[in-house]
């Protein structure tokens, strides 16, 4: 006997089928814009240019999971997450045309993942929406992100990927099973069992020890106060403390174009690196610049490019300092500075 969970092939999408995929995308679509804006504030609170908000990535792929499960048509996926891109770009999603190309690889990874499992078996729901919900790093990465440390690239897929299979996979594989329950749906009923222990404690192992190393070997917290390490090949090391420094500050209109985040042009004062870099005496073979926040996040330079001018500066803001890199993309904008290494 067939089972009634289980994903039917490609074939002609009925009537009731097409309904349920405009359903999901046009829900999704409106609701995703908004979770990019949710994102963009969680960035905010951290303190970084864009990477934290993936924590809410599991809500963006949720959709087209949905959609699989309520009309058991491989290909549902797909075609929700085209829809429900174009509807979040005419909602004014952070992303812009982009979201369109980000939504449909998502969906084409939700008919991927769940045609892994015939029986359509949690499992499979938590691979799927894993893999869709990483995958837009890895597309923003291709786009946007050059120069991003791999390290960088890995917490945040790492970090989407959780919250693909929790959010999105765990969350849609429960309520499909509540409607199959209250008579609504044809989605496969959920029964709990020992798998869903293992896969929360999983999930909590995963949680206690990404967040122990992050916290522990990479985010600094207790840096000091308007004041950075300079470190590397240089003739001389030191701790770059602010106030030591006023008397060189210079300022520079600068505008702020990000992936996920605008600022308009106007003007920052602060202290050249240059000068900074030159009072510390980069040796003959130093070629590179790396400028590290509290939080882990780096970006790189050449150093010759940051030596022949004042357009990247290290700017007091409230307590903390922020590099402003004029005339480069956002990514390369950070704050809460602690570390300039030379190499």
């Amino acid at each position: 006997m067939k089972d009634a969970g289980a994903v039917r092939g490609l074939g002609r999408f009925s009537v009731r089928d097409l309904v349920l995929a405009a359903a999901m995308a046009s829900v999704g679509g409106a609701m995703s814009a908004y979770v990019g804006y949710m994102g963009n504030l969680i960035n905010r609170v951290v303190g970084v240019p864009f990477g934290a908000g993936q924590i809410l990535a599991g809500l963006h792929v949720i959709w087209p999971l949905l959609a699989v499960g309520l009309t058991r048509r491989a290909g549902a996926g797909t075609l929700t997450g085209v829809v429900k891109g174009t509807v979040e770009f005419l909602m004014g999603g952070t992303h812009g045309v982009v979201i369109l190309l980000v939504s449909g690889v998502q969906g084409v990874l939700v008919d991927l993942g769940l045609s892994l499992s015939p029986r359509a078996a949690l499992w499979a729901y938590v691979v799927a929406g894993a893999g869709a919900a990483a995958s837009n790093v890895l597309v923003f990465q291709a786009l946007y992100f050059s120069g991003v440390p791999a390290s960088f690239i890995l917490f945040m897929t790492g970090l989407a990927a959780l919250s693909g299979a929790v959010l999105g996979g765990w969350l849609a594989h429960d309520l499909l099973g509540a409607l199959r329950r209250a008579g609504l749906s044809r989605a496969p009923a959920v029964r709990p069992g020992r798998a869903r222990t293992w896969a929360a404690l999983a999930v909590a192992i995963a949680v206690v020890a990404g967040g122990g190393y992050y916290y522990l070997g990479v985010w600094e917290p207790f840096s000091g106060v308007a004041s950075a390490n300079i470190t590397g090949d240089l003739k001389s090391t030191d701790r770059f403390v602010y106030s030591a420094w006023e008397h060189a500050e210079v300022s520079v209109r600068a505008e702020l174009r990000g992936a996920v985040t605008y600022e308009p042009e106007r003007s920052y004062t602060g202290v050249p690196l240059r000068a900074v870099l030159q009072g510390a005496k980069p040796g003959a073979g130093a070629q590179e610049v790396v400028v590290r926040a509290r939080d882990g996040y780096e970006v790189r330079f050449d150093l010759s490019e940051v030596m022949e001018g004042d357009r990247v500066l290290l700017v007091l803001e409230g307590e903390r300092l922020r590099l402003v890199a004029a005339d480069h993309p956002g990514s390369l904008w950070v704050q809460g500075v602690v570390a300039v290494e030379v190499r």
